[in-house]
């Protein structure tokens, strides 16, 4: 997909430290924008590299073809579940240790200010 500008945004999520990746801050900036009036594409910034369709499919290819040839070896239908999983699981686990400890968080946070007797 091409550029909607000539000039594109580069990402805040490039420079960003890890404190503003956990929480998401680096978006900040979009969403005030997106606060004050409607997000526009000039509004976006670009795709990391590490993220290119091309370079991602690529990879799941890669997965594939190995997924294809083991279910050719065990006669059975090869799984694209299986080759999504093999490709991206560890991304995701980590990911999801974060948002399982934040949203644990909340909710004990939310749990003490319910609860707590008010004076």
């Amino acid at each position: 997909m091409p550029p909607v500008s000539a000039e594109v945004k580069t990402s805040p999520l490039q420079k960003a430290n890890f404190c503003s990746r956990l929480f998401v801050w680096w978006l900040n900036p979009l969403f005030k924008i997106g606060h004050k009036r409607k997000l526009e594409p000039d509004d976006m910034y670009s795709v990391l590299p590490e993220d290119h369709s091309q370079r991602l499919g690529e990879e799941l290819q890669g997965y594939w073809d190995q997924e294809v040839k083991r279910a050719q070896k065990d006669t059975q239908e090869p799984s694209l579940m299986k080759a999504i999983v093999k490709c991206y699981w560890k991304s995701y686990l980590i990911w999801g240790m974060f948002t399982f400890l934040e949203v644990k968080d909340f909710h004990t946070v939310h749990c003490f200010l319910v609860y707590v007797p008010q004076y």
